[in-house]
């Protein structure tokens, strides 16, 4: 089966499920692919581009959408559920997948409801990390991510760093430079809640890198157990109690570095799916 991996090709999740997954899987990564007809499947991820639908469908390529981080943000992340809703079912009248592939279990759910087969693909680890080496006391707290998208959080946790004399690094070189790893998110929308994918938490796995995280599904459906949660400042500052000790954050790495999810073990279910995916 010949596999176009295609889609607009400048974000991170690109960078995800698109080039890293799609050499994985043995698919021809082509962003905004203009020769399409080659090709038994098309799998898009996130958004398509210009006329790209269009493109594939002219060119009878079933395609499969990867709607990873595909709804529009920021001011996607504020709308309630029902707008969400709304949103997903005027994309796939417009796209009009064959297949779907969810970040999240909690969005394959919401779109059962098309009749279409549905996978629910988590992120792998990003490969070639750096093991944390769990240092004997916490010097940085840190952040992958858009700065903005913390919001009120940023000022929360420079305070609680601050306190304990800990410094707060945004987007590190690498993250096992950092001895606590945060997942935070000032928004209460539907979509982040539920449909944002596990990326954070897969790359603390695999570095082993302590986790405190708020309650999204993207979390929660991977976790190992061995990750905190705070929804707010006092449940944050619980956390970071917890994470001083040197030897608590040691065991937490080990359990964190054997839930990881390798870019292999992912791609191999991907690749089974997809081909035995019936058009």
């Amino acid at each position: 089966m010949y596999i176009l991996m295609t889609g607009r090709g400048t974000s991170g999740s690109w960078q995800i499920r698109g080039l890293q997954l799609g050499r994985a899987i043995g698919a021809s990564v082509v962003p905004d692919a203009l020769d399409c007809s080659a090709y038994d499947l098309a799998v898009l991820v996130k958004r398509p581009v210009g006329n790209l639908v269009e493109r594939l469908h002219r060119a009878q390529v079933p395609i499969v959408w990867d709607v990873v981080d595909a709804w529009p943000q920021p001011y996607g992340n504020d709308w309630p559920q029902e707008v969400c809703q709304q949103w997903l079912t005027s994309e796939v009248r417009r796209i009009r997948p064959s297949a779907i592939v969810a970040a999240t279990n909690a969005m394959a759910r919401d779109c059962e409801r098309f009749g279409l087969p549905v996978l629910w693909l988590p992120h792998h680890s990003r490969p070639f990390q750096r093991p944390n080496p769990v240092r004997p006391a916490v010097r940085a707290v840190g952040y992958e991510g858009g700065a903005n998208y913390l919001g009120k959080w940023a000022r929360i946790v420079e305070q609680a760093c601050e306190r304990r004399g800990w410094s707060f690094v945004v987007n590190p070189d690498q993250l096992a430079d950092l001895d606590i790893v945060l997942a935070l998110r000032d928004s209460t929308g539907y979509a982040p809640r539920n449909w944002k994918s596990n990326v954070k938490l897969a790359n603390a796995h695999g570095t082993g890198t302590p986790f405190v995280g708020n309650r999204e599904a993207g979390y929660l459906e991977t976790s190992c157990g061995a990750e905190f949660w705070a929804d707010d400042p006092i449940e944050l500052a619980s956390a970071f109690d917890s994470l001083a000790s040197h030897e608590a954050r040691r065991a937490i790495s080990s359990h964190l570095l054997l839930a990881t999810r390798s870019l292999e073990e992912t791609a191999k279910v991907y690749k089974a799916w997809l081909h035995g995916l019936k058009f």
